[in-house]
């Protein structure tokens, strides 16, 4: 393996740098969804007046694994200035910079308190246990501000921060405003003839006061806009581009609302067990077929212009159905629009959600008049539903009708399927079953839609062949280099190559870049074979920016990263710092928007686009795997982690991690992680939690996404989740990892634990390879012991072991890393 300098000699942004910069202030402004606007927008004057607590302190992205090392974010107030806005409250902006930089002290020298004295995986666990620092809303805004403000425009910023390890709350300063901000919105709305709101949070908010204070002329989902975010908001609040961000997320009026909302994680005080009582009937599927009213609907967004989408032709080609979606720009300025295509099922045996999105395409930018007819095309095959009783997937007789729009409640009829008889598409076995049934909800009869002169087709049953799986134990076909190296490895050797590690450990023949999450065994350098690296995380590469490397290239950080600056963490890494002698290495990464933002462009090619510049930051930093995309659903919009998951519905989820994969993985070597498979829907109690779901939702909802994934564009890796998936964890899952994932998708390549998924009340690394679980992460010495006891005692088979050895070597030996064509 070639041992070479990964990263920057030179302090200066490099032009990947700049480039990378330029892609993510693009992504995020085609992410942004204006949801209100009376005219307000774009802004009519530069005086801007900026208030709340996201204006300076722009949430960037979320905590946990979602965080990167970036050269330098754009706040809101900042992208704003740079955009030539004069900001005319700045006294308000410092006030709050002092009262949130005395109360982030406050909160640290609690956990200060705290954890003094752990040892320091007892600390971490206790930080993630307390909780992340949450922003204070502020002082309230006087009569003095307004004055001195000297304009008629106001902008507010409503900002939260989450991530790993713990669940939001429905509480003030989480999901509700807290009194000092509805004081603030009331007197702001009162006072300016324009009010603008931006919700800077990686998820949802009750937004009930928009109907509650009068004088809120437009709001703004800007999510978390990764570190050119300011700049992006700049650019559509200004009207230099125009927003064309949807709804990734239906948004309920009220968190009631969402089904069992009140037993969701902590709320109904079992953090044991999380029963998934809504079944199939998530988001959109649930809002649709109840007859719930949203506040804003699945796919929703407002632009600058309006637009008609229309559909123009439909085609049948055997189970390929093409849909001529017309869209044209209607209004005064140019912009670009998203056609969703919807399918609305026969009831059949099984109830169905109403209509399910079966395809979706972003036009390029239309001026004004201009029109564009996009191709959208989806395969029946794929809307099959799961029976239970016999593990079948079958279409229904009867009729499905086709619909066309631009969100999932103004979809219109455009033409009728007919299916004369049950079709069935897939013969499998049960997987994954629950030991008890779920109780879950049961669907109203849907409405039957007029359906009268629309063109109709009918089906021929003879083109669905039925796909019958085999179940046969997937093999591992050496190569003969990969062979020649098992074949000389010892046990221990066989078992080292299954148990990862961390990088905490420095020595110059230790391949990795500082801070980057695990690596592969170091054991196997006697035959050749070093180890590769992995790193978080779904926003960009979570590296320590700036290193110095002695002269036998051990490399020590020049700060300690604010994640580690407590207790007993700060006295190790301390420790570690270098005096700032030798040669200095910058690894400045591109901080992305998260991946809710990115979910709402709906725009697959720019998805691609940025996965493409992942990889380019892989190789350039020598990083063999991003652990990303991140897939879960979002079931509940309290989850702390839906930030760095992409939606509520699976195809738009798979359709866009596919793309991000493929294009990371068109550089040779380096590859993407799709994670956490699966169910990992709540962070409270996430290594102890059961989601118990019925085996029809968990294949229909929670893995038709990582199947989308899988079979368009081959992750190099899958993570298994911490949970346990009806009672076992998903890391001992021989049905999850080996009969689902490998024999009837086809994914051949390489499957890890979560980190520290595997200890004595948890997973059994000694079942992770018999179960297609490939690398045990980071891996610590007890799992060592623990497979070699097994394969001493014969509870470990040495064929299974070897196969998961040999996916782990295959990695290693096709890496960039190892092949020497990464880049600097």
């Amino acid at each position: 393996m070639e041992k070479k300098d990964y990263g920057a000699l030179r302090p200066e942004p490099c032009q990947r740098e700049l480039a990378h910069g330029a892609l993510a202030r693009r992504a995020a402004r085609e992410g942004f969804v204006l949801l209100k606007n009376d005219g307000a927008l774009p802004l009519r004057t530069r005086r801007i007046a900026l208030y709340g607590m996201g204006a300076r302190k722009t949430v960037k992205g979320g905590t946990g694994s979602g965080a990167v090392q970036e050269r330098h974010s754009v706040s809101i107030a900042e992208g704003l200035e740079n955009a030539g806005f004069e900001i005319t409250t700045k006294a308000y902006l410092d006030d709050y910079d002092a009262a949130y930089a005395a109360a982030y002290q406050a909160w640290h020298d609690k956990i200060e308190r705290h954890v003094a004295g752990m040892p320091i995986r007892q600390a971490l666990g206790q930080v993630a246990i307390l909780g992340g620092f949450r922003w204070p809303s502020g002082r309230r805004i006087t009569s003095q501000d307004i004055a001195a403000s000297g304009t008629d425009t106001a902008v507010y910023v409503l900002a939260r921060q989450a991530g790993e390890g713990n669940d939001r709350r429905p509480e003030a300063g989480d999901w509700y405003l807290t009194q000092d901000e509805r004081a603030n919105l009331e007197l702001v709305a009162r006072a300016y003839s324009h009010t603008v709101v931006i919700v800077n949070v990686g998820g949802q908010i009750d937004l009930s006061f928009m109907d509650e204070i009068d004088g809120i002329n437009a709001l703004v989902f800007f999510a978390q806009g990764g570190m050119e975010g300011g700049s992006a908001l700049a650019d559509v609040l200004a009207g230099t581009h125009n927003f064309c961000g949807k709804l990734a997320d239906s948004w309920p009026m009220r968190y009631e609302d969402i089904p069992f909302a009140m037993a969701y994680s902590r709320l109904n005080g079992d953090v044991e067990n999380e029963e998934y009582r809504e079944g199939i009937y998530v988001g959109y599927r649930y809002f649709d077929t109840f007859g719930v009213a949203p506040r804003y609907p699945f796919g929703f967004g407002l632009s600058y212009t309006t637009f008609a989408v229309q559909a123009q032709k439909v085609q049948v080609n055997g189970p390929r159905v093409t849909v001529q979606a017309r869209v044209t720009n209607t209004g005064p300025q140019s912009g670009r629009e998203v056609a969703q295509i919807y399918l609305a099922p026969p009831q059949g045996k099984l109830p169905k959600p109403v209509h399910s999105l079966a395809a979706f395409g972003k036009t390029k930018e239309l001026l004004p008049g201009e029109s564009e007819t996009l191709a959208l095309t989806f395969d029946l095959t794929e809307q099959a539903s799961y029976y239970e009783k016999d593990a079948t997937w079958q279409l229904d007789a009867g009729t499905y009708i086709v619909e066309v729009g631009a969100c999932s409640r103004d979809a219109r009829p455009a033409a009728v399927l007919e299916l004369a008889v049950n079709v069935t598409t897939q013969v499998g076995r049960s997987c994954c079953a629950p030991a008890v049934p779920v109780s879950e909800l049961t669907a109203p009869e849907p409405a039957q839609p007029c359906t009268s002169g629309l063109p109709r087709f009918a089906l021929d049953p003879a083109a669905f062949a039925a796909a019958v799986h085999d179940y046969a134990e997937p093999p591992v076909h050496e190569t003969a280099e990969e062979k020649r190296i098992l074949d000389g490895l010892s046990a221990a050797e066989l078992v080292s190559l299954v148990k990862g590690g961390d990088l905490e450990a420095r020595d110059p023949a230790i391949h990795g870049p500082l801070g980057a999450t695990g690596r592969t065994s170091l054991e196997l350098r006697g035959h050749g074979v070093g180890n590769i690296a992995f790193c978080d995380g779904p926003a960009g590469l979570n590296l320590i920016e700036h290193a110095v490397a002695d002269k036998t290239g051990i490399e020590r950080p020049t700060a300690i990263p604010e994640k580690y600056n407590f207790g007993a963490f700060a006295q190790t890494a301390k420790a570690l710092l270098g005096d700032g002698s030798g040669t200095h290495i910058y690894r400045y990464a591109t901080a992305w928007p998260v991946e809710l933002l990115l979910a709402q462009t709906w725009d697959v090619s720019l998805l691609e686009e940025v996965g493409r510049a992942m990889g380019k930051e892989l190789l350039d930093f020598g990083v063999t795997l991003l652990l990303a995309p991140g897939m879960n659903i979002h079931r509940n919009p309290l989850c702390g982690r839906n930030f760095e998951y992409f939606s509520e519905d699976p195809l738009l989820t798979g359709k866009l991690a596919a793309a991000q994969i493929r294009g990371a993985q068109s550089h040779p070597g380096v590859g993407l992680t799709a994670k956490h498979f699966c169910c990992n829907n709540q962070e409270e109690n996430r290594a102890g939690v059961s989601a118990n779901v019925s085996e029809r939702a968990l294949r229909e909802i929670y893995l038709k996404g990582f199947e989308i994934a899988v079979k368009e564009s081959r992750p190099l890796a899958v993570m298994s989740s911490y949970n346990r998936l009806n009672g076992v964890y998903t890391a001992n899952r021989h049905d999850l990892l080996t009969d689902i994932l490998r024999c009837e998708w086809g994914f051949g390549g390489l499957v890890m634990t979560d980190w520290s998924s595997c200890t004595p009340t948890q997973a059994d690394p000694a079942q992770c390879a018999p179960a297609g679980n490939d690398l045990i992460m980071p891996g610590v010495r007890w799992d060592q012991e623990q497979l070699m006891k097994a394969l001493d005692e014969g509870r470990l088979d040495r064929a299974a072991l070897r196969r998961s050895a040999a996916r782990v070597l295959r990695l290693v030996l096709t890496s960039a890393v190892y092949r020497g064509s990464g880049t600097n």
